[in-house]
């Protein structure tokens, strides 16, 4: 990591009095320089990029080694909890300057963000929306890590988590958790959906159910947002977030491969047919009757 390049820096042409921050993210494990695998990074990451997006704020994002950050890192920030925001310039919603403020815990990080956060309130956890739909796959993460963990764990919690996030989005007549776009509650759920499917197939040989459709319709919608595909870390390094943690308790994932991949696709169904006004065509959905 360097002060003089940031992992991502939009480019801008006009002069803005917006707020401007930078934001230091984990780095990869493997390479030192890439984005790393931590979700809550990704989760601000994204929230980032979105307000961004909304014209709320300008920022800068730098990738840390954090057992080896540089000196002009320490020389600013003591803490070693990552996501860290420094302001740059600019002002708050409550007319505050942020320029030189370190910002070095979660709750000083959920705290930033917000007092950024001129006009988008689907990106604010406190919400009314997000609230509800933290509480639907509030265990998701802790069960899958437990089920990681536990090699004789059959991985029911996890699958019961699963069904009802399922089921949840099959009564969703919005494209996303809360409405139309990305908000707040989405940016906590697509990155540990993301680390459950690549390290749960690699250290237990564990799939999310194809049967599960709306939870895949979800992930690709997610894919097919910037926000959330130019934030992903590796496969590579999703998996060996996980390794001294499975393979600890005697669990041995597969070699991590040296090519960085990024997966981003979902399992392909047959399309719904329709004829003469009809209603779905014998196995449209790619599964047997019996599928959900």
């Amino acid at each position: 990591m360097s002060d003089d390049k940031p992992f991502y820096e939009p480019q801008e042409s006009d002069e803005d009095p917006k707020p401007k921050f930078e934001l230091y993210i984990k780095a990869s494990s493997i390479d030192g320089e890439m984005k790393g695998s931590c979700p809550i990074c990704q989760q601000w990451f994204m929230i980032a990029y979105l307000l961004a997006e909304q014209k709320n704020a300008s920022f800068k994002v730098f990738t840390v080694q954090a057992n080896t950050p540089p000196q002009t890192f320490k020389d600013k920030v003591q803490s070693k909890i990552f996501p860290v925001v420094i302001g740059t310039s600019g002002k708050n919603v409550n007319g505050q300057d942020i320029s030189g403020i370190v910002y070095d815990n979660y709750d000083d990080v959920e705290k930033f963000f917000e007092s950024i956060n001129f006009n988008c309130p689907k990106l604010k956890r406190t919400q009314q929306a997000n609230v509800a739909s933290l509480k639907i796959f509030e265990d998701l993460y802790k069960n899958f890590n437990l089920f990681l963990q536990n090699p004789s764990s059959d991985g029911k919690k996890l699958l019961s988590d699963l069904r009802n996030l399922n089921s949840h989005l099959e009564m969703q007549e919005t494209p996303f958790l809360t409405g139309p776009s990305l908000a707040y509650a989405d940016c906590v759920l697509l990155p540990k959906l993301q680390h459950i499917r690549l390290a749960g197939e690699q250290y237990r040989d564990f799939k999310i159910p194809e049967e599960f459709t709306a939870i895949w319709d979800y992930m690709e919608r997610g894919y097919q947002t910037t926000a959330f595909s130019a934030t992903l870390p590796s496969d590579q390094d999703i998996v060996k977030h996980y390794e001294m943690r499975a393979a600890g308790k005697g669990i041995k994932g597969r070699p991590t491969l040296q090519k960085q991949t990024y997966t981003m696709s979902v399992p392909k169904r047959v399309p719904t047919t329709t004829v003469n006004g009809g209603g779905d065509g014998e196995g449209s959905n790619g599964m047997d009757e019996s599928g959900e």
